[in-house]
């Protein structure tokens, strides 16, 4: 019992005088807390944003797309149409037709001759014997086969109702003037009818002198 209690105290008395083991020591840095920021609250007017900026981006790449195919399906046909299709031959210019010419027909009239002498009792004569009447021929005048006038043309005044001046006297259509009745007054002369011979006037600084049959 003695030797027990002894060992006892000897056993306490080694527990007090025994130092204590010392704890490694650790770098401050590992026992510093690591501070993470905290996640920022989600926007929902920028995610709507983002989503329709994105939706918008693909709906325009599809059309593109879809665009692109249309051109290239409708210009394939025509392009191998166009190279199959054989060049078509020139047409040749048909040549131009020609204007219609207008011909104005001449009306037989007997005018003065080189002396300035329409012989209208010869011209009786030749119609009375079935010959043509030559305006332009030049026929003397037999003494005693009929009378003579003068008629002079001095003016002509234009307008909506043309005028004459015959030995000086204003005439107008349908008029007389020595046996002679006027039947048109043109620009540059008139034209008288006798005994249906028809003789044309010109304005002249000259008289006619007009042989009448008896």
């Amino acid at each position: 019992m003695k030797s027990l209690f002894t060992l006892l105290c000897l056993v306490l008395t080694g527990c007090q005088t025994t130092a204590p083991l010392p704890l490694p020591e650790k770098p401050a840095a590992e026992f510093q807390p690591v501070m993470t920021a905290p996640p920022a609250p989600p926007n929902p007017a920028l995610e709507q944003k983002v989503r329709q900026q994105a939706q918008y981006i693909e709906a325009l790449i599809s059309q593109n797309d879809a665009l692109t195919s249309k051109l290239t399906a409708a210009a394939t046909p025509a392009q191998a149409v166009a190279s199959l299709a054989p060049e078509p031959a020139p047409i040749a210019a048909a040549p131009p037709s020609p204007l219609p010419v207008q011909t104005v027909p001449v009306e037989p009239a007997l005018t003065p001759n080189a002396d300035g002498v329409i012989d209208l009792a010869a011209a009786a004569v030749d119609a009375s014997a079935g010959e043509p009447v030559n305006p332009f021929a030049v026929r003397a005048v037999l003494v005693g086969a009929g009378r003579e006038v003068t008629l002079h043309v001095s003016g002509i005044l234009a307008g909506k109702t043309p005028c004459a001046v015959i030995n000086e006297r204003l005439v107008q259509t349908a008029e007389t003037v020595e046996s002679l009745t006027v039947e048109r007054i043109e620009p540059d002369a008139v034209w008288l009818r006798y005994a249906g011979q028809r003789l044309r006037l010109p304005v002249s600084e000259k008289p006619a002198r007009v042989r009448l049959p008896l």
